[in-house]
C-alpha cells in the first residue's frame, strides 16, 4: 500500500511539471527582471518652455560706454526693452515687424514699427541710481569698428533701486522679458498717495473692469496689472487693499485702504504686454529640448549687435545684415549659457531646429542671402546656388563653440527657403522647404525629377556631418556562392561559378538588378542580407541609396543545402534546431520517465 501510494504521488506531481516544461521550452525565454526607472532627467513640453520663457528674468546692464551718454540702465528681451535714464525715467521701447507683403522681404526689407512709453514720477526726485543683486549672465556688446565701444563681461542685475523717489518712499525696478516690475517700499507713517506716475505716449488709458489699467498704444494694449500690497509682521505677510486711481488723462496714484501705520507698506503693480513683439530686429522662430541634459536651444534672427553671450561662441559677432542665431539655457531658464551669431554679409534666419538624438549636435536651417555663409567648405553644397536666398543647413556642437561647427548650402538658381528639419534614428539630416529653382541640387534620382510650376516643395536627405555625400555605393555579394552564380543589370556583378567578381560600385540613386542562375543539380533557394525582401525570385531590383550586402543561397534539387558558403555541398543530411529540437528532448525524457514507471507499476501488481 505504501508503495502504491508513493507511485501515485509521484505520477500525480511529476507529470504537470514535465507538461510545465515541455510548454516553457516551446516559447522564448521571459525576462522577469524589473525595468530600472530611467535615470534621464524629465523633459518640459515646449509650452511650458515658452510660458517659462515669458518670466525669464532680462536682468539690468548698466551703461559702461556701449550707450548713448543719456541712458544709465537697459532691460533687453524678447518682448521689448526698457531703459532707465540718468534722471530716472522709464522709457518702455517696442518695436514690432510687420508682415511681409512678398516672402523675399522677409528679415530684408519688411517695415517694421516702434512705441515708446515713458514713466515720470510726478514731484519726486531720484537721487542714486544703482543695481542690486547681482546675476549669473554676463553680456558683451560689440558695436561698430571701433574697439573702445566694445564692451564684454558686463554684469546684469536683479533691481535697479531709484532710491527715495519721494520722501519715505523708495522705488526699485524688476524686469521679465514680458514684465517691468515696479516696487514701492513705504515706510511707517508715509502716506501712499503722495506717489504719482505719469504715462507719456499712450493713446490713452482706462481701468478694466478686474481694476487693471490698460495703456493704448499704436502696437497694441499694455497693461497695468491690478496692484497687490502687504505689510510684514513677525516674519508674515499680511496683504493689504489696494488700487489704482486715475488722475487727468496720463497719471495714476493707489489708493490703500486699512493699514497699520506704525508698519511699512510694500506696492507692487507689474506693466505687462498683451501681445508678442521684438527687441529691435531679434525674433526667436525655432526651439528645441536636449534629450539628456534638458538644456533648452531656441534659434531665429537678429540685426543686433550686442546679442548677449555670443564671447566664446561658433561666430562671436553680426557679420553684417540679419545675422541667424543659436542660443542655449539651461533647463531651469535661468541662466543663458552660451550663444553664437550664424550668418554672412548678406540676411540669414534660423528657420528649424533639432537635435541629434545621440551626439546631442544641434541642427539648424533655414534661408541665406549671404555668398559667404561661413563653414560651407566640405559641405554637400559648398556654393551659393544664385537666386535672392538659398537654403541652408549648419551643425554644431550642444557647447554651440567652434568644435564642430559646419553648414552648407541647399539651393538652385532661384529662391530657395529651409523651413522643417528632423533627424533619424541613423543620423541622417533630413531638410523640407519650398524652392522656385528649376535646379535644384540632386533631383535626378528623387520621387519627382523635375520642378511643378511656381513653388514647389522640396525634401533632402544629407548625411550628420553635412558633407557632400557619396557619389557611388558599393554592393557585394557574401559569402561567394558555389553552386550558382550571381550577376548584375548594369554589369558589375559576376560572382559564384561563372567568376569572382563579388563586389562593385554603383552610381547613388540607381537602380540594379541582381540575376541569380543555379548550377545543374541545383536551384535557387532564397536571398538573404539586403535582398532578403526578394524572398526566392531569381532577380532581385534593389535601389543603391547606402552600402549593401547581399547572399545568395542554392541548394541541392534533391537534398541539402548548397548555400553561399558552400557547407553541404550538393549532399543530404539533416539537423533538428530550434524549438522542434527541444520539443523532441522533452518528449524523449517524457518516455523514459514513463516506461520505468510502468515497469514498476507491473511489479507492484505482482506483488499483491
Amino acid at each position: 500500500m505504501p508503495r502504491r501510494l508513493i507511485l501515485t504521488f509521484a505520477l500525480i506531481v511529476g507529470l504537470p511539471l514535465l507538461v510545465w516544461f515541455a510548454g516553457s521550452q516551446s516559447t522564448p525565454l521571459r525576462s522577469v527582471a524589473k525595468t530600472n526607472p530611467s535615470s534621464a532627467p524629465s523633459m518640459p513640453s515646449k509650452e511650458a518652455v515658452s510660458a517659462k520663457l515669458a518670466t525669464l528674468e532680462r536682468g539690468w546692464v548698466k551703461n559702461e560706454g556701449q550707450w548713448n551718454q543719456r541712458a544709465l540702465f537697459s532691460a533687453p528681451g524678447y518682448f521689448g526693452t526698457t531703459w532707465v535714464t540718468k534722471d530716472g525715467e522709464l522709457l518702455h521701447v517696442a518695436v514690432k515687424k510687420e508682415e511681409c507683403k512678398d516672402k523675399t522681404e522677409k528679415g530684408k526689407t519688411c517695415p517694421t514699427k516702434s512705441w515708446v512709453i515713458s514713466e515720470r514720477w510726478v514731484d519726486g526726485k531720484v537721487q542714486a541710481i544703482n543695481g542690486e543683486e547681482e546675476l549669473g549672465t554676463k553680456v558683451n556688446y560689440f558695436i561698430g569698428n571701433d574697439p573702445s565701444n566694445h564692451k564684454s563681461g558686463l554684469s546684469t542685475y536683479r533691481y535697479v533701486s531709484l532710491g527715495e523717489v519721494w520722501s519715505g518712499v523708495e522705488v526699485k525696478l524688476k524686469a521679465t522679458q514680458k514684465t517691468v516690475e515696479r516696487l514701492f517700499y513705504v515706510k511707517p507713517g508715509v502716506d501712499p498717495s503722495k506717489i504719482q506716475v505719469q504715462l507719456n505716449g499712450a493713446k490713452g488709458l482706462k481701468l478694466s473692469k478686474d481694476g487693471e489699467i490698460i495703456i493704448k498704444t499704436g502696437l497694441g494694449e499694455l497693461k497695468l496689472s491690478k496692484p497687490i500690497a502687504w505689510q510684514e509682521k513677525d516674519g508674515k505677510k499680511l496683504p493689504v487693499e489696494v488700487s489704482y486711481k486715475l488722475i487727468g488723462k496720463n497719471r495714476y496714484s493707489f489708493e490703500v485702504a486699512k493699514a497699520d501705520p506704525s508698519l511699512p507698506i510694500v506696492i507692487d503693480p507689474i506693466l505687462q504686454s498683451t501681445y508678442l513683439g521684438g527687441s529691435g530686429d531679434d525674433y526667436t522662430i525655432a526651439l528645441a529640448i536636449h534629450p539628456t541634459t534638458g538644456d533648452v536651444y531656441v534659434a531665429g534672427y537678429t540685426s543686433s549687435n550686442n546679442f548677449p553671450k555670443t564671447s566664446g561662441g561658433a561666430q562671436a559677432s553680426n557679420n553684417g545684415g540679419t545675422d541667424a542665431f543659436v542660443a542655449k539655457l539651461n533647463s531651469g531658464l535661468t541662466q543663458i549659457l552660451q550663444s553664437t551669431y550664424l550668418g554672412g554679409s548678406g540676411d540669414d534666419d534660423v528657420i528649424a531646429l533639432a537635435i541629434h538624438p545621440t551626439t546631442g549636435g544641434v541642427y539648424v536651417a533655414g534661408r541665406t542671402a549671404s555668398a559667404d555663409f561661413p563653414r560651407t567648405s566640405g559641405g554637400a553644397q559648398q556654393t551659393y546656388g544664385g537666386g535672392p536666398f538659398d537654403a541652408f543647413v549648419a551643425r554644431l556642437d550642444s557647447t554651440l563653440t567652434n568644435s564642430s561647427f559646419q553648414s552648407t548650402y541647399l539651393g538652385g538658381s532661384n529662391y530657395d527657403r529651409a523651413n522643417a528639419l528632423a533627424i533619424s534614428s541613423t543620423g541622417d539630416v533630413y531638410v523640407a522647404g519650398d524652392t522656385d529653382s528649376n535646379d535644384f541640387p540632386r533631383t535626378s534620382v528623387g520621387a519627382q525629377v523635375s520642378r511643378g510650376g511656381g513653388d514647389d516643395a522640396f525634401v533632402a536627405r544629407l548625411t550628420a556631418d553635412l558633407a557632400a555625400s557619396a557619389s557611388t555605393y558599393t554592393l557585394s555579394i557574401n559569402p561567394t556562392p558555389t553552386n550558382g552564380n550571381v550577376t548584375s543589370s548594369p554589369a558589375g556583378i559576376n560572382c559564384g561559378s561563372g567568376g569572382s567578381t563579388c563586389s562593385t560600385s554603383f552610381t547613388s540613386g540607381s537602380t540594379v538588378i541582381l540575376t541569380a542562375t543555379p548550377d545543374a543539380g541545383y536551384t535557387f533557394a532564397g536571398w538573404t542580407g539586403d535582398c532578403s525582401t526578394c524572398g526566392t525570385n531569381t532577380t532581385c531590383t534593389i535601389n543603391m541609396n547606402t552600402n549593401k550586402t547581399c547572399s545568395a543561397n542554392f541548394t541541392a534539387s534533391g537534398g541539402g543545402s548548397g548555400g553561399g558558403s558552400g557547407s553541404g555541398g550538393g549532399g543530404g543530411g539533416c539537423s533538428m534546431t530550434g524549438s522542434a529540437s527541444s520539443m523532441a528532448g522533452v518528449w524523449n525524457i517524457l518516455v523514459w520517465l514513463l516506461v520505468p514507471t510502468y515497469v514498476l507499476a507491473r511489479r507492484i501488481k505482482r506483488m499483491r
